[in-house]
């Protein structure tokens, strides 16, 4: 590697260590997530949800390589399927980090032990 491309590597991996590493934990930016889904997973990593994020990516990185495949092979049938799906699974992760981003913080669990049912009936 020329000490150029070594510097410019060092670098990303710099910014990308200060956007994992140094965010606040109370409150995630549906932006921000929604920008790191260039980085397959990226957005799903950044609102701290590791296994859609795993998932995603390694299904973002399958399509992209078979669909690499098969353009090489020049099977243009399915390599545009590929395309699709990898289209499809660019705004499924789209949607998921905003959402994820949105929800992050927030408590789904509920104590069932104090929900109550009641009918008042007034004449």
């Amino acid at each position: 590697m020329k000490p150029s491309t070594l510097t410019r590597h060092t670098v990303w991996i710099i910014v990308l260590l200060f956007l994992f590493a140094g965010m606040p934990k109370a409150e995630k930016n549906a932006g921000i997530a929604m920008l790191l889904c260039v980085f397959p997973g990226g957005g799903q990593f950044y609102t701290e949800r590791y296994v859609p994020g795993v998932i995603i990516g390694a299904a973002e990185i399958a399509i992209g390589y078979y669909a690499y495949k098969y353009h090489r092979d020049e099977d243009y049938t399915r390599r545009n399927s590929m395309l699709w799906w990898g289209l499809f699974t660019f705004g499924f992760s789209l949607a998921d980090a905003y959402v994820g981003a949105k929800m992050h913080g927030f408590d789904v669990e509920s104590d069932l032990g104090t929900v109550r049912i009641s009918y008042k009936a007034r004449f």
